[in-house]
């Protein structure tokens, strides 16, 4: 840190960093740019309890965020600078009432070009409220603000659908029954059909459900997983009549300064622990007596007891469905194969943004790491099985 003739002090800033947190509606998240490094550090207390910085008062300016009444103004302003009538029109009436931001976003999916152009003209709005703000606390900066657009921020550690993939993701409408016309037939070429697990030896894990992603309320609702949530709800009751383990994960954050690592630096901004979104869905409620894995890596071993839970109760062969296939299932996956566990994906039992991510995640499941199945296909195999010994 150091001082200009003119009194300012003069900082290297982390721009995306400082831009994230201006952005961040979150209500018990907060941030405070360090004056001695440049650095932004953001913590999460819990309801009702005072933000206090993470050193001496003096050493660190609170940044208070944004104003959603600037985010409003600022698709003010850009909708002037729409040529397409259509488009201008379509925007402007999704600015009238409560979800406006949601509204105008999604006006914009089957505009990739304009879309970009929205970014790239909310990020100059964002370093300019930015630059305005630091100049008014005695701050200059020493570098200048990224070239490229900020990545679009989510309350989640998976990634935000583009707009290419929202338009291919299938609306649960269209689903067939056992989801066979599209991830089968990605499937083909690699698929051992005659590879089926044993349910003495079985365990079903359930991978992040949370609203978040599952809730057409949530910040990165899935469609896709609106019917995957309905098939996963009759094989859980049936692996429970069997009893079959049943075994659920969260991908929670408590403290992304200290848990956050890799997750945090890609996707900045997190699911928290303590709100909403964090919480499974209603409709896959673990009953008493069945765990919750929770977790902060894509990956439901890394740093969680599971591969001990599963081991304990003998369990051989990997059940897994949830979401996303291509982020915490494929990698879960991935990491059960690397543990000798028999891995059983299932095809129409997972989700995420697209169905080429999708098709392209089951491919290579198939190749390399364990078996495809449809979940009609587990009921049959556990409807054909004994029970669990007692």
């Amino acid at each position: 840190m150091t001082e200009n003739e003119n009194g300012m002090i003069e900082l290297e800033l982390d721009w995306e960093s400082l831009a994230v947190a201006f952005e961040n509606q979150l209500p018990n998240s907060h941030s405070y740019l360090e004056l001695s490094t440049g650095k932004v550090h953001t913590q999460n207390n819990a309801p009702g309890v005072a933000p206090q910085p993470p050193g001496p008062a003096e050493e660190f300016l609170y940044i208070q965020p944004r104003p959603s009444r600037e985010g409003y103004r600022t698709m003010q302003r850009f909708i002037e600078t729409v040529s397409e009538p259509k488009l201008k029109e379509a925007l402007s009436t999704a600015l009238v009432g409560k979800g406006a931001f949601r509204r105008f976003k999604d006006q914009l999916l089957d505009y990739p070009e304009v879309r970009q152009q929205w970014f790239a003209f909310k990020d100059t709005e964002v370093y300019t409220y930015i630059r305005d703000w630091l100049a008014g606390e005695g701050v200059k900066a020493t570098n200048e603000p990224p070239a490229g657009t900020i990545k679009e921020r989510i309350t989640t550690t998976q990634p935000p659908p583009s707009v290419e993939s929202r338009r291919e993701i299938l609306p649960a409408s269209s689903a067939e029954p056992d989801g066979d016309s599209e991830w089968k037939a990605a499937i083909t070429e690699y698929d051992r059909p005659g590879v089926v697990f044993r349910p003495a030896k079985a365990a079903l894990l359930v991978v992040d459900m949370q609203k978040v992603f599952a809730s057409p309320e949530g910040s990165t609702f899935l469609p896709m997983s609106v019917p995957v949530c309905e098939r996963l709800v009759e094989l859980i009751e049936i692996c429970r009549q069997r009893r079959v383990p049943v075994i659920f994960t969260r991908h929670v954050h408590t403290n992304p300064q200290m848990d956050g690592g890799s997750m945090a630096r890609w996707w900045r901004s997190l699911i928290l622990e303590g709100s909403q979104e964090a919480e499974l869905v209603d409709q896959l409620r673990p009953q008493d007596g069945e765990r919750v894995i929770v977790k902060c890596r894509y990956s439901a071993f890394t740093g969680t007891p599971l591969d001990m839970v599963l081991r304990s109760l003998g369990v051989e062969d990997l059940i897994i469905g949830g979401v996303m296939t291509n982020l915490c299932c494929e990698t879960t996956a991935r990491d059960a194969f690397n543990r000798d566990f028999n891995v059983f994906f299932l095809g129409d039992g997972t989700a995420t943004v697209n169905q080429e991510l999708h098709a392209s995640a089951l491919r290579n499941i198939s190749y390399g790491f364990g078996r495809v199945l449809g979940v009609s296909e587990a009921l049959e195999v556990l409807s054909g099985q004994s029970l669990r010994s007692q």
